[in-house]
């Protein structure tokens, strides 16, 4: 960088001591006036910097307080449960609601295009932690138009591969009779569906001291066009909606997670056209209703679910 010459000799005088240094400012010198005023502007930015780093740093951590204020018993979240396809669930909890997904009874393998998501297409979660004495009860969603399809899904213990809970024929809405499992690995699957498969892990060195009961819910995020079955039945179920039934009816919403699958190349919208929408919002709920209270009432929210 190369500078006019001044006029007159120019000198700035730094006192230290008793000691004057003298800087000569010249055509052929870089000014030290010019190092002096960026060294300045170089740590006007820096304090800048520090001061919005913590200012942003005490933003996120009242963000994270808040969201964990609504949660006390520390569910992980829906979005955690979505990507993860697991739930681990603490000791506060002492019931769990399965939810099996709308189109499990399509070939997840062969006929993905047809789920809601390639995410927990069949139960909600695909696998779940849990402690000792959590009673499971399987809820099915799986809406029946225009052939009816009820699941049947066996609990395989993975050390003696033998069947040591059976959920019966489970009609659309209805759910099974809870069971509590001993310590150990479990495989979940449906008896006609084969590629209907999940995990249950029963930890044993935890055990539930709680009344909670938590469970997973889809939901299209938005409201559709056509509301209505095969039959004509109208089914009002979209987000909006469950953000206001659900409290209505007794239960907290955790959290919720939104989501976009489509994958059916040939249909309308990308989507398979039972789903209606290929957006679509996963909820984690929890209340501390009595269990056979909270099945009566699911069994109304998922018949009003949009899905057929």
């Amino acid at each position: 960088m190369k500078y006019k010459r001044p006029e007159k000799s120019v000198f700035i005088v730094h006192q230290r001591t008793d000691k004057k240094i003298a800087y000569y400012l010249n055509g052929y010198h870089i000014s030290a006036m010019f190092w002096i005023f960026t060294l300045l502007t170089s740590s006007l930015a820096v304090a800048t910097s520090l001061t919005y780093n913590i200012a942003n740093a005490q933003q996120q951590t009242t963000t994270m307080s808040s969201s964990s204020s609504g949660n006390p018993n520390n569910i992980p979240s829906a979005q955690s449960v979505y990507m993860s396809q697991s739930l681990t669930l603490p000791t506060s909890v002492g019931y769990f609601v399965w939810y099996i997904v709308d189109e499990a009874h399509e070939d997840t393998v062969h006929e993905s295009q047809k789920i809601i998501s390639n995410h927990n297409p069949d139960f909600l979660p695909t696998n779940i932690v849990i402690p000792q004495n959590v009673t499971i009860s399987f809820l099915d969603a799986d809406a029946p138009w225009d052939t009816p399809h009820p699941h049947t899904i066996n609990v395989i213990d993975r050390s003696s591969d033998k069947i040591v809970y059976t959920t019966g024929k489970l009609e659309y809405t209805k759910s099974s009779k809870p069971v509590m499992l001993s310590p150990g690995s479990y495989i979940v699957t449906d008896t006609k569906y084969k590629w209907m498969k999940g995990s249950i892990t029963v930890l044993p060195t935890e055990k539930s001291n709680g009344t909670l009961i938590v469970g997973g819910f889809y939901t299209p995020t938005m409201q559709v066009a056509n509301k209505k079955d095969n039959d004509g039945g109208v089914h009002p179920g979209w987000l909006g909606y469950y953000k206001t039934e659900l409290p209505k009816e007794g239960f907290t919403i955790l959290s919720e997670f939104n989501f976009h699958y489509t994958e059916c190349k040939y249909c309308p919208g990308k989507f398979w056209p039972d789903q209606k929408t290929g957006d679509h919002t996963l909820i984690v709920y929890s209340t501390k209703q009595p269990l056979s209270d909270v099945l009566v009432k699911l069994e109304k929210l998922v018949w009003n679910n949009v899905y057929i």
